[in-house]
């Protein structure tokens, strides 16, 4: 196997799939820091480096074909330098953490998964997920990289309920302070928009002992 292939499985495809299948189990985590935002951190500046590391196409050149390596690349950027230092007020990006779950039309939820969302000073709220699989897919073309890695956002599809049990856990973070909830509707293209709940769920929360929180 070329270095560009062992590169590329190690730096990005097995970071992205550890984290696809922790955000398929309902987790509480304080949003903006907590050990997923770590690894897609990384994950983030992999994406951005690789290419220039191995066959020096500059970041500035890729950004302008692909966008979601460009939506990346200013993250990269803002992960770095911190957001509001970038001169340019467009490319300023933050991400955060948010439990997802679906709405039915009784106002009965379901779990769907854990998402990372950037915000993207131009291009506005975008799912982590799909942004660095759409990228990381550009990246192996760039690096002439074949393998049978065929990406897939788990979402999970269990029963609707109006109760949501969710646990947080130190495994996961070093400290708790809130969590972001989202409620969704799919819509017939198979993507979805943000709704409000429109009723009523019994919510309850469990936290680890060990857990900071406050």
């Amino acid at each position: 196997m070329k270095e560009e292939a062992i590169k590329f499985i190690s730096e990005i495809v097995k970071p992205w799939e550890i984290l696809n299948i922790k955000f398929s189990t309902a987790l509480s985590m304080n949003p903006a820091i907590n050990d997923f935002i770590t690894s897609a951190n990384a994950l983030t500046i992999s994406i951005k480096h690789l290419p220039e590391a191995l066959i020096q196409a500059k970041p500035y050149n890729l950004a302008l074909e692909n966008r979601s390596y460009e939506i990346l690349h200013d993250l990269a950027d803002s992960i770095k330098h911190g957001a509001n230092n970038l001169r340019n007020q467009g490319r300023r990006s933050t991400i955060d953490v948010s439990t997802m779950f679906e709405r039915n039309h009784d106002a009965t939820v379901r779990f769907l998964r854990n998402r990372i969302v950037i915000m993207h000073n131009t291009y506005g709220k975008i799912d982590f997920m799909e942004c660095t699989m759409e990228a990381s897919k550009f990246i192996a073309e760039k690096l002439d990289v074949r393998t049978n890695w065929n990406p897939q956002i788990i979402i999970k599809s269990g029963d609707f309920s109006n109760e949501i049990y969710i646990h947080a856990s130190v495994e996961n973070q070093v400290h708790w302070q809130a969590m972001k909830l989202e409620f969704v509707e799919f819509e017939p293209d198979g993507g979805y928009k943000n709704v409000d709940l429109n009723g009523q769920v019994l919510f309850q929360l469990t936290i680890d002992d060990q857990l900071s929180i406050g």
